[in-house]
């Protein structure tokens, strides 16, 4: 082993004590060019204005030495909230934005940079470890000497037209370039920017999200140069792409630690940022034909099932969220949080979900990590001191739609314990074969916790808990592999141990940010960044009636977004919080038969979507995808998030806007057949293909793996 010391340079800096990161500083002298060897075929290069890190795979990482590339703050966030949106402000102490670099050393295991950051009142000495893991991997650290400073900054050199994707679910933006993102796991709000609900909504509730509001977010991104970064922190977080060559990123935390990847394509990125934080597991057979989500009691349901399969649709699960009851509020009819089967609405419930399972279908409920302010089980938890507390250390009372309730604290073992044992006896005992495992986003960031961890630092991992708590019960029970719960909200590492995501609360619309076209955007952005799994509601969820614009499912957006969600891995229904104002499944003769069709469609993609999740269960690699995946190289494919490939051999061209009996499109490089005409179409260029009602704009590779069986079940639906 060898070491090399190099003294780079100490620099003066003009303090700034704005919310800038950094300060503008005058450099005082530069040193010679200067090369480092560390770790197996890893160098650094410090040249003239920059510091290069890199492999034989490429550059890793390029640090500025014109101006600071790290720097740190002590501060304190003023929340607030409601229904679990955020609204924050950081109001920043002191900082420390002036950088020396004061040594490089070197040896056969990693690289250390250290030195100061100084600024009025705030000093610290810093410490920077490169450790490559192989010439594809590299793992990072950053800490600093002052454990009071709670706000950490790094800027990276990019390239101008260097694009980048993922950050989790982005339901708005696919490329990310230019953009300004946060990380928290929140509710997505009303609208997200489209109008007039979302401006409505802030005026109301401050309810109304934004562009970058989501229930899934991860400190995850890979560039078009093919390299990747991944954070380990957990904090609240800022990334900014605004700025054409460089990017900085904010943790509202005390250091930063992660793994920066640099391989051969997106695909490669994935495979190796899922390797580490975990993949979904295969799907039981019976989730792989049509889940009719709807409610009522024993008799409704009953009749549904009966009328859609006489029309035909393969139906493989009922799912029922009001298996636990009923209450009105002022957002609609709204589930009892209770977690005990409602023997009013269904009168002997195991053996309701007993003869159903005998005619092949499975029954799935719902359930959430909160208790609603009265029944045995809420009574049972506040006794127990099982509730987050809040700093009064009072059960912290959380407003919801319609009702208060009361959060599960999961750092308490005694609660998991008891939550679990609820989920085997109440839920699995009843004869459930999943659930919606609903929530995780909305944990107080000023919450008291029995481990006396900073709600700050774990709010983003409670979802993440909340499925591993579900995962747990359910491998205790016996039951892996043949039971299936779904979540919305997440961060890193949810996929390790959630079974399947969906997309959360859309509008019943077709609204860029907040309807049906935000669903294919969060399905994109979301399997680059290793929810590989995942769905959404056919035809949204959030219905309002308003005296400027209601917002009802119309029969035309519903039977759009089931042409759609045919090719997604689960084809699922939901009611919506509003339901008798919702056209669904079931409101006519047509629409049923319709639906059947789709259901039939989707269910002859059966081999096919089993093939894709066990891809994704071994690889990470999403079922559903867009197109930069696998042609990257493709300029075009860069800004696409209006289309997507269902696998690699077939091509999807939706119908996103009202009205609509044609679309345009972009196929990329090969030959694509047009299913319904057999025209055969060259790829790089933009086609134009009618589109009518059940007769979606499905193009098949040519000479791919699985085109022919493709071809030879999707052709039966030919009008």
């Amino acid at each position: 082993m060898f070491l090399r010391s190099f003294s780079i340079f100490t620099v003066l800096v003009c303090f700034s004590f704005c919310n800038r990161p950094f300060a503008n500083y005058n450099r005082l002298s530069l040193p010679k060019e200067k090369q480092f060897f560390f770790g197996k075929g890893f160098q650094a290069l410090q040249k003239e204005d920059r510091l290069e890190i890199l492999s034989s795979q490429g550059i890793f990482l390029e640090l500025s030495l014109r101006s600071p590339f790290l720097s740190a703050a002590k501060g304190e966030q003023k929340v607030k909230s409601k229904f679990a949106s955020f609204h924050i402000q950081d109001r920043i102490e002191s900082r420390c934005d002036s950088q020396s670099i004061d040594g490089i050393l070197s040896s056969e295991k990693e690289l250390n940079i250290s030195g100061t950051l100084e600024g009025e009142n705030c000093k610290s000495d810093y410490k920077i470890s490169l450790i490559p893991l192989d010439e594809t991997a590299m793992e990072f650290k950053i800490v600093f000497s002052d454990s009071s400073l709670n706000r950490s900054y790094f800027r990276i050199l990019s390239e101008e037209n260097e694009n980048v994707f993922g950050l989790g679910e982005q339901f708005s933006h696919f490329n990310l370039k230019g953009k300004t993102p946060f990380l928290l796991t929140e509710e997505q709000g009303l609208g997200r920017g489209d109008q007039p609900i979302t401006a409505g909504a802030n005026m109301t509730a401050g309810a109304g999200g934004n562009e970058y509001s989501t229930y899934t977010p991860i400190p995850f991104f890979l560039t078009s140069q093919n390299r990747s970064l991944y954070f380990e922190n957990t904090s609240y977080s800022r990334f900014d792409f605004s700025k054409p060559v460089e990017i900085t990123i904010e943790f509202r935390e005390n250091g930063l630690r992660g793994t920066i990847w640099k391989d051969s394509s997106p695909s490669e990125l994935v495979r190796k940022f899922t390797q580490k934080t975990g993949r979904a597991p295969v799907l039981p057979d019976w989730a792989y034909g049509t889940w009719l989500g709807v409610q009522g009691g024993k008799d409704v349901v009953l009749k549904h099932i009966e009328n859609s399969k006489k029309a035909g649709n393969p139906i493989t699960a009922l799912w029922i969220q009001d298996w636990v009851g009923r209450r009105k509020t002022s957002f609609g009819s709204q589930l009892w949080w209770r977690w005990i089967a409602d023997e009013k609405s269904y009168p002997e419930f195991k053996k309701f979900c007993s003869d159903l399972n005998a005619q092949g279908i499975s029954v799935l409920g719902y359930l959430n990590p909160f208790l609603a302010n009265e029944g045995p089980l809420f009574e049972e938890a506040v006794k127990k001191n099982y509730l987050v507390k809040d700093k009064n250390g009072k059960d912290y009372e959380i407003a919801t739609a319609g009702f208060p309730a009361y959060l599960l604290d999961l750092t308490n073992p005694e609660a998991v314990k008891w939550i679990q044992k609820i989920i085997q006896n109440n839920l699995i005992g009843a004869g459930l074969s999943g659930w919606m495992a609903d929530f995780g986003e909305w944990l107080p960031l000023d919450a008291v916790l029995h481990s006396g961890a900073n709600a700050e630092l774990y709010h983003n991992v409670y979802p993440v808990e909340w499925a591993r708590i579900n995962r747990e019960a359910i491998r205790q029970a016996g039951k892996e592999g043949k039971i299936v719960f779904f979540t919305r909200a997440g961060y890193s590492e949810s996929m390790k141990h959630s079974t399947l995501f969906w997309e959360g609360d859309q509008m019943v619309s077709w609204g860029e940010h907040d309807g049906l076209t935000s669903a294919l955007t969060g399905l994109l952005s979301g399997g680059l960044s290793g929810i590989s799994l995942n769905h959404s509601d056919i035809g949204g969820y959030t219905t309002i009636n308003n005296p400027i614009r209601d917002y009802h499912r119309s029969k035309e957006l519903f039977l759009r977004w089931a042409e759609l969600n045919v090719f997604s891995p689960v084809f699922r229904t939901h009611e919506g919080n509003r339901p008798e104002k919702n056209h669904q499944a079931f409101s006519d003769e047509e629409t049923i038969r319709e639906f059947a069709r789709y259901g039939k469609m989707h269910f002859a993609l059966k081999e096919y979507l089993q093939a894709l999740v066990k891809e994704a269960s071994l690889t990470g690699i999403p079922v559903v995808r867009p197109l930069y995946l696998h042609y990257s190289n493709d300029l075009r494919t860069h800004g696409i998030k209006t289309e997507f490939l269902l696998g690699e051999d077939l091509l999807v061209l939706p119908v996103l806007q009202k009205g609509q009996t044609s679309v345009q499109g972009y196929l990329p490089e090969g030959e694509w057949e047009h299913l319904w005409s057999g025209k055969i179409y060259a790829g790089k260029r933009e086609v134009e293909v009618e589109s009518p009602l059940g007769s979606p704009a499905i193009f098949l590779k040519k000479n791919g793996t699985w085109t022919s069986k493709l071809k030879n079940v999707l052709s039966a639906f030919k009008r």
